[in-house]
């Protein structure tokens, strides 16, 4: 065999992964900040438009739940006082600019990108299973049929979202590749002048 032939198994820069981890996060991280906003916007609210309850309510009042629009606004009531929305929408809100801002690091080949944006998927992990919890709490009190099991189902996909855009961040920094990649990408050549 040849000693001067590369090594078929070395492990080498991988430049791709790192800028298409880096695009997936800021893709997600706007998902998670039209939940925030509209979390925050009902945070807001001190009763729901009769339009808004409609257009909820629709739906499960069609397959025999029958649920009122004042068992609604009682629902939307609970959660506002017991800072529900402000919960979730804070910290979705959190992870979200931290997601782009570490998804604009990784692109950029910056490896401090990737454990911002972890720290902030973290944050909007637990707050949106506290925030999470309230709702349920209050779905469970006032609501019936699938619209309190749409609580529930809700306060899952939240916390799988959160957690797959945590595990996104977290790739970078431990794939070997990526790791070569980042040192690459940041190396500083120090060149000395010999004219002098």
């Amino acid at each position: 065999m040849n000693s001067d032939a590369p090594d078929m198994f070395a492990i080498r820069p991988d430049h791709k992964g790192p800028k298409t981890v880096g695009i997936l996060l800021i893709v997600f991280s706007i998902f998670l900040a039209f939940v925030a906003k509209a979390d925050l916007d009902l945070a807001n609210t001190e009763e729901v438009s009769n339009a808004y309850m409609e257009q909820i309510l629709e739906t499960p009042n069609q397959q025999g739940d029958n649920v009122s629009f004042e068992q609604y606004q009682a629902y939307h009531q609970e959660v506002n006082d017991n800072n529900g929305y402000q919960i979730r929408g804070i910290s979705l809100a959190i992870g979200s600019a931290t997601g782009i801002i570490g998804g604009i690091l990784l692109y950029r080949m910056k490896p401090i990108g990737g454990k911002i944006a972890l720290s902030g998927a973290l944050v909007a992990f637990v707050g949106g299973i506290v925030g999470n919890m309230v709702f349920y709490d209050a779905a469970n009190k006032h609501l019936n049929g699938t619209i309190r099991d749409n609580a529930e189902y809700f306060g899952y996909a939240c916390g799988i979202c959160t957690f797959f855009v945590a595990a996104l961040a977290l790739l970078p920094l431990i794939n070997a590749r990526a790791r070569l990649a980042f040192d690459e990408a940041n190396t500083v050549d120090l060149v000395q002048d010999e004219s002098e």
